[in-house]
């Protein structure tokens, strides 16, 4: 009897494992259909209180063309700068200095430090200065920095010859007179000044050396190829036992030394202001914001008080009396 009761254990487990399997699967069955209703019952409770949310849509409608109307639009436009006389970071620093002002409204302090009028001052909202960043460290431009999220991350490296400038201006139409004004006041910097004279200055000696080493180097060669110091020592009666000379070859030195040259001469020809307007400002077509704008920030607001509400009136009697 002990021997059969053994034999049939198997059979037994087998019975159990696919019972449990039934098991679960018929609570993954009900699970689910229970999602489906609650689903249902979600969205019949919406249907049926469908007018909360047409008021929260015509409300939105409504705000987002007040909101047009009552403020005055602004227009944004970036443009890009490469520091040459130093690292972004002072440069930088100075430029957001002048966004101080704007923010603040101090616009007889920003019309002297740009030079402008007083009244194109005032158009000026915001002055904002932003890195580029390089996830991996490649070289290539991944982005603009815009919220600040990298400047602590050490594993994203910033760019530190490029950076964008941002403005917000009431009047699209001074957007080339700010471009101007603000390469002028870089350039009339004394500091950054000094510092961009010191550079060309390096970079002159620099090229000059860098002609001496080419123009020795170069005789270095033809001396090598077309000298034979054998032939001289005949010459002077001197007896000479030869070997097989070796002939040394000069081209991975002349050409970095020709590459050096092209980036000074690039530096002093293209270069040698204290920044460099890679890319000015563009004419933007639309304000930043407008009546769709407006909408899309404001309808999730409305709809998420219309659903509030919703429950909040349909079950107030459950929620009073707890």
């Amino acid at each position: 009897m002990a021997a059969n009761s053994n034999q049939n254990n198997p059979n037994q487990g087998e019975i159990d494992f696919f019972t449990l399997l039934e098991k679960l699967g018929d609570l993954i069955k009900r699970a689910f259909l229970g999602l489906i209703n609650m689903i249902g019952s979600i969205l019949a409770f919406l249907l049926r209180k469908w007018y909360y949310f047409a008021a929260a849509i015509l409300l939105t409608i409504l705000s987002a063309f007040i909101l047009n109307k009552a403020t005055l639009p602004f227009y944004q436009s970036e443009m890009v700068v490469r520091a040459n006389a130093t690292t972004n970071q002072p440069i930088m620093s100075s430029l957001d200095r002048l966004g101080e002002y704007a923010s603040s409204k101090n616009f007889p302090f920003l019309a002297q430090e740009l030079g402008l009028d007083n009244e194109v001052a005032k158009s000026i909202r915001a002055l904002e200065t932003y890195w580029y960043y390089d996830i991996g460290k490649d070289g290539i431009l991944d982005g603009i920095d815009t919220n600040g999220k990298f400047l602590s991350d050490t594993s994203v490296a910033k760019i530190d010859s490029l950076f964008v400038i941002r403005a917000e201006v009431r009047n699209p139409d001074i957007l080339q007179s700010l471009e101007e004004a603000l390469f002028q006041y870089l350039e009339s910097n004394t500091v950054l000044k000094a510092i961009n004279v010191q550079r060309l200055s390096d970079l002159n000696a620099q090229l000059m050396q860098i002609e001496y080493e080419v123009e020795k180097l170069d005789s270095l060669q033809k001396r090598e190829y077309f000298t034979n110091t054998d032939d001289l020592r005949q010459q002077e009666g001197q007896i000479v036992f030869t070997t097989e000379r070796e002939v040394q070859m000069y081209h991975p030195q002349m050409f970095r030394l020709l590459q050096l040259k092209q980036e000074c001469e690039r530096e002093l020809n293209i270069f040698n202001d204290v920044v460099t307007i890679v890319e000015g400002f563009s004419q933007p077509n639309f304000p930043k914001y407008n009546t769709i704008k407006y909408g899309k920030k404001l309808l999730w607001y409305y709809l998420g008080l219309a659903l509030l509400l919703s429950v909040v009136i349909t079950f107030r009697k459950k929620i009073w009396t707890r």
